[in-house]
């Protein structure tokens, strides 16, 4: 098996799905966005927002700004895995980058750029991180983690 480019923390790992694929019979632009989302849900309980967290704090992170490239196709049947890091932090947001590859052939499918921030859900406004999330954030900031699924 071809070596993995190492570019962050190993955040998704899974096959290509028929319902993943269009009419094109590749996969569909809106699953790699899903795809984006899932791996942000494995990178946040690094830095300690599990799903229980986030419903004991009533917080999380709400998308902001994304941008995206399609490098190239995957296919019913591909394994994808994403790779995911933290590169900026800020009081109130945080930037991640997420690069997917094709396992069989490390090809370079898909990298995206984005902007969360964190969300005070009862107040349905944007709050400061508090110190041990942003202390958290900046230990991961620019690194590349490890080869093993978060």
């Amino acid at each position: 098996m071809t070596q993995l480019p190492h570019f962050g923390i190993e955040t998704l790992r899974r096959p290509v799905q028929p319902a993943d694929c269009d009419i094109l019979g590749h996969m569909n632009v809106a699953r790699y966005v899903d795809a984006v989302s899932d791996a942000m849900f494995s990178l946040m309980t690094r830095f300690g927002l599990s799903r229980i967290a986030m419903a004991e704090k009533r917080v999380g992170l709400v998308a902001a700004h994304l941008e995206a490239d399609y490098r190239a196709e995957l296919l019913s049947g591909d394994v994808m895995v994403m790779q995911s890091r933290v590169e900026h932090v800020g009081t109130k947001s945080a930037r991640f980058a997420h690069r997917l590859y094709r396992v069989d052939t490390a090809a370079l499918a898909f990298e995206a750029s984005h902007v969360s921030v964190f969300f005070d859900l009862d107040a349905r406004r944007a709050a400061p991180f508090p110190d041990d999330i942003r202390a958290a954030l900046q230990d991961l900031l620019g690194t590349k983690g490890e080869a093993d699924a978060a």
